[in-house]
């Protein structure tokens, strides 16, 4: 497992080189040692990086980490195929789509706290357009990219949605992805 990024031109910003290097060596640990707890899939979900000028590209190492992250999470449903059972994988998958379902059932622009008048959140409607195209996949099976999902952007709005609950659901889904990626024959 090598990785070498390219930085930014001049002045622009990057993400902090030492910060990239560290997560690298430690997903380089997880992978010489698989059994041990290095680093998951959830943690490169959710890692953060600082921005420096002449940093690594960022799209070069979101990239990189998105892989990294499909590898692992592939790695940890065989394991727990091997330790469990293919049953313990499809009980892991009904638990989490039960959790999206579940978020998803609640009417629309509501389906998060919101953030208030004064305080600014993700926009509601953006994210309910998330939303739908969640539930299409969950309830009549319509192709949803998992990158899509990942990659989701949305705008900024005052009495938005909670920013935290969003993310928070959000990597619940890309878990049912993955599980459902690694559970096909």
């Amino acid at each position: 497992m090598s990785f070498e990024f390219p930085r930014a031109a001049g002045n622009r910003r990057g993400y902090a080189p030492a910060q990239v290097d560290a997560l690298i060596e430690r997903a380089r640990l997880q992978h010489q040692n698989p059994d041990q707890a290095v680093i998951s899939a959830s943690e490169l979900r959710n890692v953060e990086f600082d921005f420096e000028p002449g940093g690594y590209l960022i799209a070069a190492v979101d990239s990189a980490i998105d892989r990294l992250e499909d590898s692992f999470a592939a790695k940890e449903i065989a394991r727990l195929r091997a330790n469990a059972s293919e049953q313990a994988v499809a009980d892991r998958l009904q638990r989490v789509t039960d959790i999206i379902l579940g978020r998803l059932s609640r009417k629309h622009g509501r389906k998060f706290a919101k953030t208030g008048i004064l305080l600014r959140g993700y926009s509601r409607r953006q994210v309910d357009r998330l939303c739908v195209d969640i539930t299409n996949h969950f309830e009549k099976k319509a192709a949803l990219d998992l990158n899509s999902v990942r990659r989701a952007t949305f705008k900024s709005s005052r009495n938005g949605y909670r920013e935290a609950q969003v993310d928070a659901f959000i990597d619940r889904v890309i878990e049912a992805l993955q599980i459902e990626k690694n559970s096909r024959p």
